[in-house]
């Protein structure tokens, strides 16, 4: 809706009427966003593909967290969640931290978890885990 003056008087009469344009940047604006979030989507599948693991943001925070489940996990409930850290202005982010879940309790037990205490290497426990995980199911039977 569109406040239109009339030329004469200062009386404002309400439009129900859209300019061309107005509609041609709501088509843009809506391509945009179903094409943004297919490549999301694709993005999303292909890292899955890649490294096994499924990443899900929340960003109910200012520190956004990202549930990561692996292809290999034997029940629902097994996933990480990690948290963004808290940072100090021009601080570099080494790592994210990891939060206390029912699977991050028990995957702290294993020897793989010495890459996230001694090296201090996310990707090299998630790496180690996966290998786990995958001969797990494998071998399994």
């Amino acid at each position: 809706i569109k406040l239109l003056k009339s030329r004469g008087d200062d009386k404002t009469v309400l439009s129900g009427a859209s300019s061309a344009n107005d509609v041609d940047a709501q088509k843009l604006h809506q391509r945009l966003k179903e094409s943004f979030k297919e490549q999301i989507s694709l993005f999303r599948e292909g890292v899955y593909l890649l490294t096994g693991y499924k990443v899900d943001m929340l960003a109910d925070s200012d520190r956004p967290k990202f549930k990561v489940r692996s292809m290999y996990a034997e029940n629902e409930d097994d996933f990480l969640m990690f948290m963004w850290p808290e940072v100090k202005k021009d601080e570099t982010i080494t790592m994210l931290d990891l939060m206390n879940t029912k699977f991050a309790q028990s995957v702290s037990k294993l020897d793989d978890f010495d890459y996230v205490t001694k090296f201090k290497s996310i990707p090299g426990f998630m790496a180690s885990l996966t290998m786990r995980l995958f001969e797990k199911q494998t071998f399994a039977g």
